[in-house]
């Protein structure tokens, strides 16, 4: 194989069509030119092969730009600022170069009029990442704009260097609260091995903003080592950080916790630390830990013996049930109602006699004297499923509000036992018409004229694409009632599934045998609050593996979030776009607009998929297209 010296003194001798053949059109001569472009000491010979490079494939120069050497770069990254082409995506050519010679180019960006074009700015800064970008990155998190100053902080974390994390440790000190702020939610994002130190520290810092937020990183970074942080934390002075440090002790699982929870719990005038403490208290689950929530049930204010009910429905004990059905009788509404929850909450599996105890404490709050408790009590029962539970569910068919009577023939779907199954066909039969209309669906093989009932369902779009399935787009609760249907859940063998930071999935979504569940906030900026995340590249990038996995297998896909409009509606678009391919973007938005007509996608979700994919932004102009479309015809 010839050396690279050799090939570079071939280099001159090449014709501009020898060169492209040799270097630009097959893959393995991209790597050759890759190899020996750095050592090229020729400045007109290296602006030769850059612009031979262009010409073939705007990427593909933009990254060779970046690898002669330093001193030829400044000419190099000049020929892209010179392509006339979008801004957006001449933005994105910069970052190609990983060059600090495009860092003041790009800096222009951050003053343009408008929003999406300073972000994309911010981003090609962050991608280049070196010691001169988080420089400038530094100066930017001081910025008046409050978005321009969220997304600088949020490049400084995606950069995750010893450089970005000491920018980030010095902002801390910054006069400004704002920085501060933002400084320590960055260094949340940063790799835990530098961030530890920097979080310990946070915690005694005299800023409480800084304190909870620390607080809160210190539970997602997890391990021993910020435990003593985290207790000393709990007798701050500051209430915010008392009750984030609890969660986070909750979220670590430390026991060594419990006492000072406990005596959390019984906080004066400070409700919200105590429902942090009850809260943690669940998650630990040690006998001590029900000891302390026992003490919860009895305290004065609603909200917290509620969150000591929902915590000891985690811990799923013969102790922590009894206490549980105690509860069923609170002098509270919302806390029964809890309790009814909680009780569905509790693994029962393999265990026949919490079985019954559970089935037996629902069976008494199914005489509760508010419809609310009742309703809960129904679903409940949809949960644990024993023959006690159907038999409970019988009995609220003849409830006098129909919402109960209606649940309690959802649950018994859900069930699907034979038990059930007899229920619902005895239903048929019975005096209230929205029973019989609504256990007719849930039979199979059941053609009756009977009222239809009036609830919301998701809408699909039959693709004529054969490589695209079925897509279905509802909100978490719709998702539900879908996969419960006997005759639709049948159909469905695929589900996309996002929900917040923390919360389940519903029970009924492990019916469907293909799933992805992710979980981040529906924010399309960052917000500088740590509990609350924002959508990644890691994120589109598994929605389209999972799309492109199942596109050759038939089944309905069934994408859901908690309102079926933002999360769920961009997801939904990236499936599309992943299985149509390269340039059928707008016929993906209109695929999604036939499925459910008021989607409104998540737009940072919808930049991440356009940049997975490799659209040059057009997915999102997809969406503007459509969006100003809508504008003109309202005015």
């Amino acid at each position: 194989m010839n050396s690279a010296a050799t090939l570079i003194q071939q280099l001159p001798e090449l014709s501009d069509a020898e060169f492209n053949q040799k270097y630009l059109k097959q893959r393995q001569g991209m790597h050759t030119l890759a190899t020996i472009l750095p050592q090229v000491e020729q400045q007109s010979m290296a602006l030769r092969a850059i612009k031979l490079a262009l010409k073939v494939n705007l990427k593909l120069g933009s990254k060779l730009a970046g690898m002669v050497k330093p001193e030829f770069q400044p000419k190099t990254v000049n020929l892209i600022r010179k392509i006339k082409t979008s801004l957006p995506l001449k933005i994105q050519l910069l970052a190609l170069t990983s060059s600090d010679m495009a860092i003041p180019m790009l800096v222009k960006a951050l003053n343009h009029k408008e929003s999406a074009v300073r972000l994309h700015g911010i981003r090609a800064i962050g991608q280049i990442g070196s010691r001169a970008a988080v420089i400038e990155l530094a100066q930017v998190l001081e910025s008046a704009d409050s978005q321009v100053q969220a997304w600088a902080a949020w490049a400084l974390g995606e950069i995750d260097s010893k450089p970005a994390a000491a920018a980030l440790i010095e902002a801390l000190n910054h006069k400004a609260p704002g920085v501060r702020a933002w400084a320590v939610w960055a260094l949340g994002k940063i790799n835990p091995k530098i961030a530890v130190p920097a979080m310990l520290k946070a915690l005694k810092h005299q800023d409480s903003e800084v304190r909870w937020r620390a607080a809160v990183n210190c539970g997602k970074i997890g391990g021993s080592e910020v435990v003593p942080g985290l207790l000393n934390a709990l007798r701050d002075e500051n209430q915010l950080v008392r009750a984030r440090a609890a969660a986070a002790l909750g979220k670590i699982g430390d026991r060594d916790a419990v006492p000072c929870l406990v005596e959390l719990l019984h906080e004066p005038d400070s409700y919200a630390v105590s429902l942090r403490a009850a809260e943690a208290l669940g998650q630990i689950g040690t006998e001590t830990a029900v000891a302390g929530l026992l003490q919860g049930l009895n305290h004065d204010d609603s909200d917290v013996r509620g969150s000591a009910v929902s915590a000891l429905g985690e811990i799923s004990s013969e102790v922590a049930a009894v206490a549980v059905m105690r509860s069923l009788s609170d002098r509270d509404i919302f806390v029964r109602g809890r309790a009814a929850v909680a009780l569905g909450n509790i693994n029962t599996a393999g265990d026949a006699n919490l079985q019954k105890m559970v089935a037996a404490g629902l069976a008494i709050a199914l005489g509760d004297s508010e419809s609310y408790v009742r309703w809960r009590v129904a679903a409940a029962l949809g949960q644990i499923g024993t023959d006690e539970a159907v038999a409970g569910l019988v009995r609220l068919l003849e409830d006098e509000t129909s919402g109960v009577r209606q649940k309690a023939v959802k649950s018994l779907g859900q069930i699907s036992s034979r038990a059930a199954v007899l229920a619902l066909e005895a239903a048929l039969n019975r005096e209230f018409a929205d029973v019989r209309a609504l256990a007719a669906q849930y039979l199979p093989g059941v053609s009756t004229e009977v009222e239809t009932v009036d609830s919301e369902s998701s809408t699909s779009a039959d693709f004529s694409s054969e490589e695209l399935p079925n897509i279905l787009i509802a909100s978490e609760a719709e998702a539900s009632e879908y996969m419960i249907d006997r005759a639709a859940g049948r159909e469905l063998k695929y589900l996309i599934s996002i929900g917040s930071p923390g919360v389940a999935d519903p029970k009924t979504f492990h019916k469907v045998p293909n799933r992805l569940r992710l979980e981040f906030n529906d924010l399309e900026i960052p917000v500088d609050d740590p509990d609350r995340v924002l959508p990644k590249l890691e994120d589109a990038i598994k929605i389209i593996d999972f799309a492109l996995k199942m596109s050759a297998r038939p089944g309905n896909l069934l994408v859901c979030c908690p309102s079926g409009i933002s999360r769920s509606a961009a997801a939904a678009l990236t499936v599309c776009a992943a299985v149509l391919g390269r340039g059928k973007e707008r016929e993906a938005w209109a695929l999604v607009l036939a499925a459910r007509p008021q989607a409104r996608p998540n737009r940072w979700m919808v930049e991440l998929a356009d940049q997975a994919l490799g659209r040059d932004g057009k997915l999102a102009l997809a969406i503007e297209s459509t969006a100003a479309t809508e504008i003109s015809r309202n005015y």
